[in-house]
């Protein structure tokens, strides 16, 4: 049985990022055939496979991280995981504990570059929330950045004291990386480094990138 709670992550940021106005998601017969093989799938997962799996631009994005496609979910069954999202090269793999499967929004684990698994956040609707925003910014908005601008660590601290962190984005991924909205249209994300942090923004309107980067630059100290 397919679990219940269709309505219980609807991922309304990412369909709205991504303009999905009615579900995209996998064909039904996939998700049943991969509750019959796993016995349960999170809710969170299946929810997000009924709602935004078929956007290509989130499940094929190379430039970015992307949704495991349903046959090739198993890939690392022997070791205990379900893996759910992998890194663009395959460095990183994103999976959840086989034992977690009956969960809601279970724990998230990931292994990287064919190292042991670790624990890298406990819930898989934020990893999902945050990959969408990772996606949208890096290459999925109209309007975007050409390159990565370096900020110290008064410039992070004055980007967080002017910007509205996105909660539901908090999955720890990428030493604790954190997305903001900028304005109606435009996002940030600012992501740690040892010392500072390296930022990036996006937009789905030229308006709405022209009035980011005339709030965003200066703080950055840049003309």
């Amino acid at each position: 049985m397919i679990n219940e709670g269709i309505d219980m992550f609807d991922y309304k940021d990412i369909r709205e990022l991504f303009d999905i106005s009615s579900p995209m998601g996998w064909d039904e017969d996939i998700m049943t055939e991969l509750e019959k093989e796993y016995g349960s799938i999170p809710a969170a997962l299946m929810d997000y496979y009924r709602t935004c799996a078929g956007c290509q631009k989130l499940a094929s994005n190379l430039a970015c991280n992307y949704l495991m496609p349903a046959n090739k979910v198993g890939i690392c069954r022997e070791e205990g995981y379900y893996v759910f999202f992998s890194e663009n090269q395959s460095v990183s793999l994103w999976g959840i504990k086989l034992s977690d499967m009956d969960k809601p929004d279970s724990a998230v684990y990931e292994k990287f570059d064919g190292g042991e698994w670790f624990n890298t956040g406990e819930s898989l609707s934020k990893l999902l929330t945050f990959e969408g925003y990772m996606t949208a910014i890096s290459d999925g908005l109209a309007f975007s950045a050409e390159d990565y601008y370096d900020a110290d660590e008064q410039q992070v601290k004055a980007l967080r004291d002017t910007f509205q962190h996105i909660e539901n984005t908090n999955s720890r991924i990428y030493d604790g990386t954190e997305i903001f909205r900028v304005n109606e249209d435009s996002y940030l994300a600012v992501m740690p480094y040892e010392v500072g942090a390296a930022v990036m923004f996006a937009s789905k309107s030229k308006e709405g990138f022209d009035a980011a980067q005339k709030v965003v630059l200066p703080l950055l100290d840049i003309k």
